[in-house]
């Protein structure tokens, strides 16, 4: 039996987050298959287990919820929500195998685990949303097990929005720590609360999304203040494999810890679901000597990204580099589109910038070879250039078009698409036989 999802109990009269995502993951991993279907305990959560046919109006119901997160055509290709929708296509209505998956989305299978959670959650709230179900968010658990609070339905549909609203950054942990410090600092000092900070210079940069980020600190330093009244806030970090351990905790004389507040609850949930934002995590960890408050959060760090740019125009080269500057990708470019091809090939960069109107050898005729040579084959290229040959840009193989001038945020958006969200590009026959 997979399903074990039957026999969760959930308090109140809802669900909770974590069980919610749970129970979706498993229904959709055997949407085909009606004996598993008809033991799952969504047909009771969601009023279907009279209807004739309870796995058919499940898997209809389902499939609808995805149909339905698909953007409309005037989004951005590059727009995460065009992401989340082909990781649910691609992964539970085509029934793809991950690795599979991963390969031609551009990502290694870790990080597309990563997505494909964030994407179920946004599923999640989809359904909540549709079907007026009452979440609570338990996913945030003391060391007993307590639930921190519900998930408000305009909460929610919010946080849709800032899926696709912002872009992942390369940003530095202590400045994210310092700008939220600064924003709590009257709180802090309000209630007589020192800060120690030690955090390590040799950091990594975080891939995060910069804004969200930052309130999500806020949220946790305004409770951890709340629980070191005449204390002291500490926070500590570590690298990890790929990733960011931070440390916030309140060091207090009484060290057994005060029961939640409406509001500590509330201002964790949106912590919580502002850090996912980034594809990281939250979790409070349990209290020890004279800690009052603790939490941990994983944050992804950056890894830089190779972006090739092939353009004869000098002052394109250097308005490419500025834009990459403090991002995670790194900058190469290349004026000579005979170097550029075997640059290509040796570099094999996650993507690559191609302008058309080059001397010798134009864009199209590099974008055809590159798509031909088995080890560029499957290189993402983004057309830049002032023509407008959009759609011939897509039919030649390309993987993303910029129309020139382009913003940095276009700019970054489009590389954000191809290097983590955009649709498998085959490689050619001539490739393929190679």
């Amino acid at each position: 039996m997979r399903h074990g999802d039957d026999n969760l109990s959930d308090s109140g009269n809802g669900v909770s987050s974590a069980s919610l995502v749970r129970r979706l993951h498993r229904a959709l991993l055997d949407i085909y298959d009606p004996s598993e279907l008809a033991r799952s305990s969504l047909l009771d959560l969601f009023s279907i287990v009279e209807q004739p046919d309870p796995p058919a109006a499940l898997r209809r119901l389902l499939l609808e919820a995805i149909s339905g997160l698909k953007p409309p055509d005037s989004l951005p290709p590059q727009a995460n929500a065009w992401r989340t929708y082909h990781i649910l296509l691609y992964r539970y209505v085509q029934q793809i195998a991950q690795r599979e998956i991963a390969l031609s989305l551009g990502f290694s299978v870790r990080q597309l685990q990563r997505h494909e959670k964030a994407a179920l959650q946004t599923l999640a709230d989809y359904l909540w949303a549709r079907h007026g179900l009452e979440l609570r968010a338990s996913v945030l658990t003391t060391n007993e097990g307590k639930a921190l609070g519900n998930r408000v339905g305009a909460a929610s549909q919010e946080f849709g929005l800032l899926r696709t609203s912002f872009n992942s950054e390369a940003v530095a942990l202590t400045e994210l720590v310092e700008a939220a410090l600064k924003t709590v600092a009257p709180l802090l000092e309000a209630t007589r609360v020192d800060v120690a900070s030690q955090l390590p210079e040799c950091l990594p940069r975080l891939a995060v999304q910069r804004i969200p980020m930052r309130q999500a600190l806020v949220s946790i330093l305004t409770v951890a203040g709340h629980h070191a009244p005449l204390g002291q806030v500490v926070i500590h970090a570590l690298t990890e494999p790929a990733q960011v351990r931070l440390l916030i905790r309140s060091v207090g004389e009484h060290p057994s810890p005060r029961p939640f507040s409406e509001e500590d609850s509330q201002n964790l949930e949106m912590a919580h679901q502002l850090v996912e934002l980034s594809g990281g995590s939250l979790q409070l960890a349990p209290f020890g000597h004279e800690t009052t408050f603790a939490a941990i959060i994983l944050l992804p760090a950056t890894q830089q990204l190779g972006v090739l740019v092939i353009d004869d125009n000098v002052d394109a080269l250097q308005l490419y580099q500025r834009y990459l500057e403090g991002s995670r990708y790194a900058f190469v470019g290349v004026r000579d589109p005979a170097q550029a091809l075997e640059l290509a090939r040796e570099l094999t960069p996650k993507a690559i910038v191609l302008d058309v109107m080059l001397p010798g050898i134009d864009g199209w005729e590099i974008l055809e070879r590159l798509r031909e040579h088995p080890v560029t084959c499957r290189v993402p290229v983004i057309v830049s250039t002032i023509l407008p040959h959009e759609q011939l840009a897509l039919a030649l193989g390309a993987a993303g078009f910029l129309r020139k001038p382009a913003s940095r945020e276009k700019f970054l958006a489009a590389l954000d698409q191809v290097s983590g969200g955009m649709p498998y590009v085959r490689c050619s026959t001539l490739a393929s036989q190679v």
